[in-house]
């Protein structure tokens, strides 16, 4: 049975991209036996090792939603929207049965009724800390974080060291203060 998983990264930033990923494997014994944990619990070098080896066991796609979208819209109503995309190019292409994924919102009932709006025959799981329960989900937020790290790792090597890009970064919030003449000018 194809089971499928979905979580984020970068959700909150400041700076860089929201990365959603999917990712959809029927072989659950050997994800597993990897005995993989939420992205945020592993070093970069952890996550890199993870990132290859699900790429030989399953699939995976990602979407990438910029921060100039995500200041315009409702974050919540945009993130289910580009999982709902995801989840409509993927589910039936590659046969899911089973969609666990890391709720992001109080709308429980919301998050499952849209996916089953696409395909009511996918067994729904949405969950608070479904990186931490299932391997599956933990997966999507490994991929997630390492795609969301590459992104990050383009952009400091035209803008320097920014940090994290995350509002709890000492050195994000420095970088923004001090390039805020610049950030003003961009954004108008």
């Amino acid at each position: 049975m194809k089971v499928a998983g979905i979580d984020e990264a970068g959700r909150g930033s400041l700076i860089g991209p929201l990365v959603i990923a999917i990712f959809i494997t029927n072989n659950l014994d050997e994800l597993e036996a990897l005995s993989l944990k939420d992205s945020k619990k592993l070093t970069s070098k952890q996550r890199f090792f993870y990132f290859k080896r699900l790429k030989e066991i399953g699939y995976f796609e990602v979407a990438e939603i910029n921060p100039e979208i995500i200041d315009k819209e409702n974050l919540n109503k945009l993130e289910l929207e580009f999982i709902k995309k995801l989840v409509d190019k993927n589910a039936k292409k590659h046969n899911v049965k089973r969609l666990y994924i890391d709720l992001f919102t109080r709308g429980k009932e919301i998050v499952e009724n849209s996916i089953k709006s696409i395909d009511d025959s996918i067994e729904v799981i949405a969950e608070y800390k479904a990186d931490e329960k299932y391997p599956i989900v933990s997966a999507a937020s490994i991929i997630a974080k390492v795609i969301r790290d590459r992104e990050i790792k383009k952009m400091k090597k035209v803008f320097g060291d920014f940090g994290s890009g995350y509002p709890s970064d000492e050195k994000t919030i420095q970088f923004l203060k001090n390039n805020l003449e610049i950030l003003e000018k961009v954004m108008l």
